[in-house]
């Protein structure tokens, strides 16, 4: 039997909210302080186009994301083990993965050092965002092993029952970000360069952090002698984040299509908008995310003990929780619109975009009522072995409807029209979902 005190526990709907409280109040805290920062430091004074240049090598960040991604369905391995009670088994594919993760982290940074410049102009650099682009990038290739290995190390404080532990990472990453952003941007005027030592000293912070951390052997997840085969620990991680990987490599070419589109229709006007709106939705959305990374360990478990009648539970509990925030989360965006814009445009900013990103504000977040269920079924049921449907769900989502609509929407109505992309590609998606959930009604239950 497992001695786990915390993802095993058989949770009420009120137990369940305790616990996902603090990830997602985090996880909205961190967010909002990051938008902050961009707000202050980057647009405000570096200018809307220093913004649209992030936007721009947004499929690079994805690019990276995917890996994190896959790697960190790590954590689904070692949740499922330690359900099954073989912690020490757990540990082990948790520190020979860490290693492995920095090791690949070296190599991509040397690829993306050669290819920067050809990379960064096939995604749509500008002559207006290329130099803004380089700065910041230049830097940020250098700690990427850093800021993968993070990754995994965050996603194993809540296996490891201490959930605030996430919360402390995270805010001394954003502390030390908002700190040297505001001495190398406003007092040493050193432009996207001085975002991006911020950001390094700020994962660096974490990482020693993290070590602090899992060097400890009294946690239930730390670092040990690694004794895992690499091989057969990858096949795991593939099994289970496949989805996830392609699920972020197909955002990244849909960006990379909307970047493309925006161009053509607004120039980088319409780029500097939709980054703005897209930042805030997809700030406030971090708490999802963050509840939902509390949840799939919890749901790993009952599934690892075979415990249908908990593992049911969970997944109706954990609808009920998304809901709740989801609407809360939409409310809180619309009344909020007048902080956004004061946050991210001066008075130096064109009226068209913010008049661009006050309509967008009213659009764009509404596609979260539909978002949040799709992204939970794909989840669980990549966790029951349906990793084929997970992915067919995945591939209609972000392939074929994201896609199909940044490219059609717009051509019908214009500019306009970019607001209402993802909002019908997750409705799409949504009766895809529901179609998937009638047909597996023994194994869900929902």
């Amino acid at each position: 039997m497992s001695n786990t005190t915390t993802i095993g526990k058989d949770f009420s709907l009120l137990e369940l909210l305790k616990f996902v409280s603090l990830p997602v109040f985090t996880r909205l805290v961190v967010s909002f302080l990051s938008t902050l920062d961009d707000g202050l430091f980057i647009s405000r004074y570096l200018g809307q186009y220093a913004l649209a240049a992030l936007s721009i090598c947004l499929p690079l960040f994805m690019m990276v994301d995917a890996l994190n991604m896959l790697m960190g369905s790590i954590s689904t391995v070692c949740s499922i083990k330690m359900g099954e009670g073989k912690n020490d088994e757990a540990n082990s594919d948790f520190s020979t993965m860490i290693i492995f993760v920095f090791l690949v982290g070296i190599l991509l940074s040397i690829i993306f050092s050669v290819v920067l410049r050809p990379l960064l102009s096939f995604l749509g650099a500008t002559e207006l965002l290329f130099p803004y682009a380089v700065e910041f990038f230049h830097i940020y290739v250098i700690y990427l092993p850093i800021v993968l290995v993070n990754f995994i190390f965050n996603s194993f404080y809540i296996i490891a029952g201490k959930p605030k532990f996430a919360m402390f990472s995270q805010v001394i990453n954003i502390c030390f970000q908002i700190f040297f952003d505001w001495l190398f941007i406003v007092r040493l005027n050193i432009g996207m360069k001085g975002a991006a030592y911020s950001n390094l000293l700020g994962n660096i912070a974490v990482f020693i952090f993290a070590l602090f951390f899992y060097l400890n052997k009294n946690n239930e997840i730390h670092l040990v002698k690694p004794k895992s085969n690499i091989t057969d620990l990858l096949k795991s991680v593939l099994k289970y984040g496949r989805v996830q990987f392609f699920t972020s490599i197909a955002i990244s070419i849909s960006s990379y299509i909307t970047n493309r589109v925006n161009l053509v229709l607004g120039q980088e006007e319409l780029v500097a908008a939709y980054t703005i709106v897209s930042n805030v939705v997809w700030m406030f959305t971090s708490c999802y995310f963050g509840l939902l990374g509390s949840v799939s360990p919890i749901i790993s478990y009952s599934y690892g003990e075979k415990n249908n009648s908990k593992f049911k539970k969970i997944c109706l509990q954990s609808i009920t929780l998304i809901y709740s925030l989801v609407i809360f989360v939409i409310l809180l965006i619309i009344s909020s619109k007048k902080i956004i814009l004061f946050l991210y445009l001066t008075e130096l900013s064109s009226d068209n975009v913010k008049n661009m990103v006050s309509y967008g504000l009213n659009i764009y977040p509404l596609s979260l009522l539909f978002f949040g269920f799709n992204v939970l079924v794909q989840e669980v049921a990549n966790i029951i072995g349906e990793h084929k449907n997970s992915f067919i769900l995945s591939l209609f989502e972000n392939v074929i409807f994201q896609n199909a609509s940044v490219i059609i929407i717009p051509l019908l109505f214009g500019a306009k029209g970019v607001w209402y992309v993802f909002l019908v590609c997750e409705i799409l998606t949504f009766m895809l979902t529901l179609y998937f959930v009638y047909n597996n009604q023994e194994k869900l239950d929902f």
